[in-house]
């Protein structure tokens, strides 16, 4: 029942993102924001969740969940390249938005790593994530020139897409961490 609810949000989502106009100042790269605003969510959402998390789930929920958080990590950072690569014709490993997820991508492979090696130390890790969130609010806030543009205009319209791209990638998000579950 999931897998065809999935193929259904794919092939409606690979649909509506193909049909979608071209945006005005990103042109097509854009696109690929309806897989990273979701993919980037989730993980964030997740990593913030993950010391109160701790507290109140098995350790091996804990695993899975973390395993899935540290894959859609990277995808997360595979999706800023491509986009960083798509929008402007290179990497820019100084670009601020870079470096934050590079550092979620670090955070979120360390947690996994001290939850299979050591969950209380797992669980005293888990709580930097808000000082790491906060600095690169503060600095994300006081950058006056960004690459990655802050909000993009677009019509309404071009919304439409994040109707069936973030339930379908919330589903990959659980089913991924059910994988991992029955494999630990």
């Amino acid at each position: 029942m999931h897998l065809r609810v999935m193929a259904g949000l794919l092939l409606i989502s690979l649909i509506l993102i193909a049909a979608m106009p071209s945006e005005s100042s990103l042109g097509e790269s854009y696109k690929l924001v309806y897989i990273h605003v979701p993919v980037t969510a989730v993980m964030i959402v997740s990593l913030i969740l993950f010391p109160i998390l701790h507290f109140r789930m098995a350790l091996s929920d804990i695993r899975s969940f973390s395993t899935a958080t540290s894959v859609y990590s990277i995808i997360h950072l595979i999706v800023s390249l491509i986009f960083m690569y798509v929008s402007w014709g290179g990497i820019v490993f100084s670009e601020v938005r870079f470096a934050f997820s590079v550092t979620l991508f670090l955070f979120a492979i360390t947690y996994t790593f001290l939850c299979f090696l050591d969950s209380g130390l797992a669980r005293a890790y888990s709580f930097f994530i808000y000082p790491i969130i906060l600095y690169f609010y503060a600095v994300l806030s006081r950058t006056e020139f960004q690459l990655h543009p802050t909000a993009v205009k677009m019509p309404l319209l071009l919304y439409i897409p994040y109707i069936f791209s973030v339930p379908l990638v919330l589903l990959l998000y659980f089913q991924l961490k059910n994988f991992v579950r029955s494999k630990c």
